[in-house]
C-alpha cells in the first residue's frame, strides 16, 4: 500500500503522519493518541473517507505551533551589569531594601 501522505496531496499540500506530529510536539505516538481521545488542544487534522490514517496539514500544524511561540529576553542586557550566580550576600539584600 502506498504511503498515505503520497496518496493525499493537493498540488503542493503536504501532510504529516502521527509519528511526525508526535516528534514535532516532543511526545510519543501513544501520548498523541491519548491527547486525541481526551479532546486536548491539538493542531487541525483531517481523516479522509476510506483512509485509516489521520493526516496533519503541514502548514496548519506550523501555524498552530507558531501561536505558542514565546520570546525570551536577556536580563543582563537590560540591567547593563552581569548578574552574579548564587544566593545574594547580606549586603546586597540590605542595599535592595532601601
Amino acid at each position: 500500500m502506498a504511503n498515505p501522505r503520497e496518496r493525499f496531496t493537493d498540488g503542493g499540500g503536504h501532510y504529516y503522519s502521527d509519528d511526525e506530529v508526535a516528534g514535532l510536539l516532543g511526545i510519543t505516538v501513544g501520548r498523541l493518541r491519548n491527547k486525541l481521545s481526551a479532546g486536548s488542544p491539538l493542531p487541525p487534522r483531517i481523516r479522509p473517507p476510506g483512509c485509516r490514517y489521520r493526516l496533519w496539514p503541514c502548514a496548519e500544524v506550523h501555524d498552530w505551533l507558531a501561536q505558542f511561540m514565546t520570546c525570551t529576553r536577556d536580563v543582563s542586557a537590560v540591567d547593563g551589569a552581569a548578574r552574579r550566580r548564587g544566593r545574594p550576600t547580606k549586603v546586597e539584600v540590605r542595599s535592595r531594601r532601601h
